[in-house]
């Protein structure tokens, strides 16, 4: 199978959130000499805080402190040795409190990621299966992802949908003995919450439904005593099939998660012997001593007017942010808010603003939102002032507006993106321009066919790089057009942005066609999904916008970075592309097979709302300036002049290698066999069959040839070929080597696709071709035989997030 190199997620995440952190927005220190949790001091500036989870302020108040300051002058700073052994002395005080506070067992882990941890792989069984929320917290996620490996069934949902759960029960339900929905209470980017009732409706009318909510940020300002969002909902207490967990930090001014059961028996399994519990250190003395004192004002009456003073302060939040045009996400009551900016350029603009003018608020990005959907996250707590809200709604409106004109963005744009109602005519701003006056202006024209660009002019800027000059362009067009598969039927879109001269700054070319959502997945992924295509064969597939083709290889993007104007050509490009991507309701837009190795690029699109993912590498034959055998080994490595000798030379005796400009139908048949045969066994990159229609007519072609290898006829039997290389050479006289097929009984015993590699070079020294591009993946192979590679990445957009997420949450990703 075909090597690759697969993207990995933390790289995407460090891509996204260095740009913020290079802008001074996060990884901040906060100065002060003391906290009051109204203000901070970041930069040497005093500002105003509106990015605590404390929302009741409870850290800071005087019984929770000094609750902290006895235990630690009573225990000293921490008991250190496991919880299965002994527990420190203020441990049993703690779990008597919260039995109090939520009538139900309960164990203390020492935070809520340990709780997961600690929990659901005690709880669930294979014989389970976990249904996730789309937006149910990482660290919910994270525990679940332990249970792949042992076998246990994961879905996930997309958010609050609880139509979408209930079809899957429906069609689940006689697999698996209980079937678990995870979710959150109160959801933290947005703030909005889990339909707690609906959830317990749906469990009583499925007996085998179990519910697990996480209810770390609904906890201390809502519910009785306390108790968070969740118990709020539960007036006769905590249901049956409910795990619910809790969160001791956050409003509830200490640290520690809590995990609360319905039931002895699951208290009894997750404390007996609950993983990270039993090896994790203790809670320090501090931490209980100041949980213990939070505890005794949830029990107290004095609890009932910080939540009753904070929804004061929420309301008058909501009442203000009313009287703007702000794009408010999701109104309700709870503490956290979020306004849309779109992209992430308007995001990194506005918070830093806002930090210059005073106001400390969060920046949300790519994972936790969809690269689309970045915003402001803001939050409300009772160390905020009246006055503070009044000044926060009145700099956020000052510095929004200002941040639409300096990106170049709108309040529609960012409604639409978040699936807003559109904005009333009286608050609509000027549409995007990307002239300032008609000396500056650059002009992009859109063309649905190659035939409307000049030959010359394309081959200049694009055509000599690869398979898709003129003329190989307009072989795809015939190709891909009246075919019976949908997805083998693709819109040709191209570009061409010109400055005020009327130079050429940027050239390229698009394809609108269906995608699946694990093209650049693991193999392990895309192999269980082909097992569900079996029988739905458009599952997790969807329209998307790929700069160049799933067909062509190569840098389908021509951008003059000397010129001036290279960055305004560029957005103009991505503001058309989000046009197309409407009118042809597409999910994502892929600009692919960009250089590896660019930072000033990766900033600038990851301000475009564009995620940089690793791609597989590019593989390139530069040298073939040789004209014998011996020579060419003289260009490879040692371990290649090696490899050349053993495995190439050795076996090249068993061939006869025939180049064909045309093959006869019989043997056309056999090459699509041989290449579907390649299909079947490499999922590195997981596409759709090319049509029959693109083979018949690039045996037609007279740009393409094939490159035949047979087993000669005193080591085989086998009279038809067992390899079939499919080349191109464009009009710059670069040769591509586009396709193979092969015949998988004699690839090793042969060497068939090492042979094939040097039989395609040898080929294309004879015709004094100036380079060979071999395409992607088998990297190692080609760079025996003296491939350079070439890192690759691309830059992606999604409407959401929901098939990447969903992917990566429910499949076990397998060693290759």
């Amino acid at each position: 199978m075909a090597k690759i190199r697969h993207n990995n997620i933390l790289d995407t995440v460090d891509s996204v959130l260095s740009v913020s952190k290079k802008k001074g927005i996060i990884h901040l220190h906060a100065e002060d000499q003391s906290l009051s949790g109204q203000h901070l001091t970041l930069n040497g500036r005093k500002v105003l805080h509106f990015g605590t989870c404390g929302y009741l302020g409870l850290e800071h108040h005087p019984a929770v402190k000094r609750g902290a300051i006895d235990a630690i002058e009573r225990f000293g700073t921490q008991f250190p040795m496991s919880r299965t052994y002994i527990s420190n002395p203020l441990y049993s005080e703690l779990e008597s409190l919260v039995q109090q506070l939520y009538h139900a067992p309960a164990v203390i882990s020492k935070n809520c990621t340990l709780s997961h941890l600690t929990t659901i792989p005690s709880i669930i069984r294979q014989s389970d299966l976990v249904i996730l929320d789309h937006q149910v917290h990482a660290s919910v996620q994270e525990a679940v992802k332990k249970l792949l490996s042992q076998g246990v069934t994961v879905e996930m949902v997309r958010h609050n949908n609880l139509e979408m759960l209930e079809d899957r029960i429906k069609k689940q339900r006689g697999k698996f003995e209980r079937i678990w929905y995870m979710a959150d209470s109160v959801y933290s980017m947005y703030g909005d919450f889990a339909p707690i009732k609906e959830m317990i409706a749906l469990a009583e009318k499925y007996e085998q439904l179990y519910l697990y909510v996480d209810d770390a940020h609904g906890m201390s300002w809502a519910g009785k005593n306390g108790t968070g969002y969740a118990m709020s909902q539960m007036p006769d207490g905590l249901y049956r099939k409910m795990i619910l967990t809790a969160n001791l930090g956050k409003a509830f001014g200490a640290c520690g998660g809590l995990s609360l059961f319905p039931n002895e028996e699951w208290y009894n399994k997750v404390n007996n012997f609950g993983g990270p519990l039993t090896f994790s250190v203790q809670i320090e003395p501090a931490t209980l001593g100041a949980a213990i004192a939070s505890a005794k004002i949830h029990l107290s009456d004095e609890i009932v007017g910080y939540q009753e003073e904070l929804q004061r302060k929420i309301a008058y939040f909501n009442t203000l942010l009313k009287q703007t045009d702000l794009p408010l996400v999701h109104e309700c009551e709870s503490p956290i808010f979020y306004i849309g900016t779109g992209t992430m350029d308007m995001g990194n603009h506005l918070v830093q603003a806002l930090l210059q003018d005073g106001i400390y608020v969060n920046l949300a990005t790519f994972p936790a939102v969809p690269a689309k959907n970045i915003g402001v996250r803001i939050t409300i707590s009772l160390t905020n002032a009246y006055e503070d809200i009044e000044e926060l709604v009145s700099k956020l409106q000052l510095h929004f507006h200002k941040a639409l004109a300096e990106t170049n963005q709108t309040l529609e744009n960012i409604r639409k993106a978040f699936k807003m109602a559109p904005v009333a005519l009286s608050d609509k701003r000027p549409a995007i321009t990307y002239a300032q006056d008609d000396n500056t202006s650059i002009v992009l024209q859109r063309y649905t066919s190659i035939e409307a660009i000049d030959a010359s002019l394309w081959n200049k800027h694009l055509g000599h790089r690869g398979m898709f000059d003129w003329e190989g362009i307009r072989f795809l067009e015939e190709s891909f057009k009246d075919n019976q598969e949908k997805e083998n039927n693709w819109a040709f879109r191209y570009y061409t942005v010109e400055d005020p001269q009327g130079k050429v700054v940027l050239m390229t070319f698009a394809a609108v066609a269906l995608l699946k959502e694990d093209m650049f997945s693991q193999a392990s992924i895309s192999r269980a999904l082909e097992r569900e295509r079996e029988t739905n064969p458009y599952y997790l597939t969807s329209t998307g916008i790929v700069l160049g083709s799933l067909f062509t290889e190569g840098n389908h993007l021509y951008l003059d970075r000397e010129s001036p104007h290279w960055k305004e050509a560029l957005k103009t490009l991505l503001a058309e592309l989000n046009k197309e991507q409407e009118t042809e309701n597409a999910g994502s837009i892929l600009l692919r097979d960009l250089d590896g190795n660019d930072p000033e690029l990766d900033e600038f699109m990851v301000e475009q709302d564009f995620v940089k993912l690793d791609l597989p590498e590019s593989c390139v034959v530069e040298n073939l300036n040789w004209s014998t055998e011996e020579e060419f080994r003289k260009t490879l490595s040692k371990k290649g002049r090696e490899n050349f000798v053993q495995k190439i030379k050795r076996n090249e005796h068993f061939y006869d290698v025939v180049v064909k400009e045309r093959l006869e139908e019989e043997e056309l048949q056999h090459a699509m066999a041989l290449f579907r045969n390649v299909k079947n066994n490499n999922y590195a990159i997981n596409n759709f069959l090319f049509p029959e229609k693109l083979f018949q007519l690039l045996n037609e072609s007279n740009t393409w040839e094939f490159i035949v290898l047979y087993i000669k006829e005193e080591y085989s039997i086998n009279r038809k070929p067992v390899a079939v290389a499919f080349c191109h050479q464009n009009a710059a006289n670069v040769y591509s080597f586009m396709l193979i097929g092969m015949d998988y009984e004699y690839l090793m015993e042969y060497g068939v696709y090492r042979q094939t590699l040097y039989q395609v070079i040898k080929r294309a020294n004879a015709l004094k071709c100036q380079r060979v591009n071999f395409g992607i993946s088998a990297t190692i192979e080609k760079k025996k035989v003296g491939a350079t590679p070439y890192p690759k990445v691309g830059y992606y957009q999604s409407k959401d997030n929901f098939a990447l997420e969903m992917m990566g949450a429910t499949f076990a990703v397998e060693k290759e």
